[in-house]
């Protein structure tokens, strides 16, 4: 079983706001078993120009006991052709074991910046 909501607000033309929560049941026969999660996250649209965007999504899974946060800037130089900054950070509760301590409860799981670049090749 899976229940969902979403929630959104678009503040025109610059500003989008969601918000999103899913609930999962699974249930599986032996050895497996069955199993219940969250996950939950909002996300953040800023239109700066009309080639110039950021998006932020942040999603907590509570399966993994992850939380992820994403930021990524989209420069449309020309028409389907687009480069991207891509940030994002992984976080598992604080054990003390994984990565830099984040002041309060969370441990430093991965982090990546990654550059995109597309093309569009009109022939």
């Amino acid at each position: 079983m899976n229940l969902t909501a979403d929630l959104g607000y678009r503040f025109q033309p610059y500003v989008s706001l969601a918000a999103s929560a899913s609930y999962n049941d699974i249930r599986l026969p032996q050895p497996w078993g069955k199993t219940t999660f969250w996950l939950v996250g909002p996300r953040f649209d800023f239109t700066f120009t009309n080639k110039l965007y950021l998006t932020t999504f942040v999603q907590y899974n509570e399966q993994q006991k992850n939380m992820n946060i994403n930021a990524r800037v989209q420069w449309r130089y020309k028409p389907a052709s687009d480069f991207f900054l891509v940030y994002t950070d992984n976080y598992l509760p604080n054990s003390g074991q994984i990565g830099q301590d984040v002041p309060g409860f969370l441990s430093v799981r991965n982090r990546a910046l990654v550059l995109k670049w597309t093309y569009w090749w009109n022939l």
